[in-house]
């Protein structure tokens, strides 16, 4: 078959896969798609993934996200043009269609690196036994009168002993307003399509102000640094919202066990 000058043939096996991921993490390195890609067993070596990802690139379809210079490694988010390709293959998100002039402000880089790191950690944990990012559970909410109630970072199923538990993940990088937080609580009290939540944060102040602040909660809610959480997985110590702020390794949390 002869292909017009400048096409570009693609792998829905190997190539969506790929454009599915940077889109749904709305930035991520390198290092952190070899990762993902290799949790769905589509492993394949960095050398050959580096040439697909540049190909991606080339075609307009992925591109380095700008102003990130600080970071070591290269940042990549889906354009445009990759999102046009995904809707033609019936991959749309109403959150994310492909009319956004401005896909992700380069404030949200690093917290959104963050949740990919996170949701590696979990799998490494392996207890994950499925994740839905923002984008695809605000496309839900978007479409469902009964969806959640809460546009969590994440939502991810946990098996721990045999057992599944949802759970609503959140990321905390800067300080909200007293006021924001009200609105939280409300949110969390009426939210039943999670188990619990589980909140990482960047420090220990912003674990403390959270728990002061969703301490009222019925919701059952756990926090837990993120950088020792990467490293220490499900022997995290997790402060939680309890009466008497109990602390928790997380599989503990995370299996709903309370002592």
């Amino acid at each position: 078959m002869r292909y017009y000058k400048g096409h570009i043939a693609l792998s829905d096996a190997r190539d969506i896969p790929v454009l599915l991921h940077i889109r749904n993490a709305r930035a991520i390195c390198f290092d952190q798609l070899c990762a993902l890609l290799s949790l769905e067993i589509l492993t394949e070596a960095p050398r050959s993934l580096r040439w697909r990802v540049a190909r991606l690139e080339k075609a307009g379809l992925v591109m380095r996200l700008a102003g990130q210079q600080h970071l070591v490694k290269p940042v990549f988010g889906i354009t445009q043009q990759g999102l046009i390709f995904l809707e033609s293959r019936g991959q749309y998100l109403l959150s994310l269609p492909s009319t956004t002039e401005v896909t992700l402000h380069p404030t949200q880089v690093a917290h959104a690196l963050e949740m990919v790191n996170i949701r590696v950690a979990l799998a490494k944990a392996g207890v994950l036994h499925s994740w839905k990012s923002d984008l695809e559970i605000t496309s839900k909410n978007l479409v469902l009168e009964s969806g959640m109630t809460k546009d969590f970072d994440a939502v991810a199923d946990i098996e721990i002993d045999g057992t599944t538990r949802r759970i609503g993940i959140e990321y905390e990088r800067t300080p909200k307003a007293a006021a924001r937080y009200r609105a939280i609580r409300e949110v969390f009290e009426r939210d039943e399509t999670t188990d619990a939540i589980l909140y990482f944060t960047a420090n220990d102040d912003l674990l403390y102000l959270l728990a002061m602040e969703l301490r009222a909660t019925r919701k059952r809610i756990g926090f837990a640094l993120s950088d020792v959480f990467r490293s220490s997985l499900l022997e995290t110590r997790t402060l939680t919202n309890s009466n008497n702020s109990q602390v928790l390794p997380l599989r503990a949390f995370l299996a709903g066990t309370q002592s």
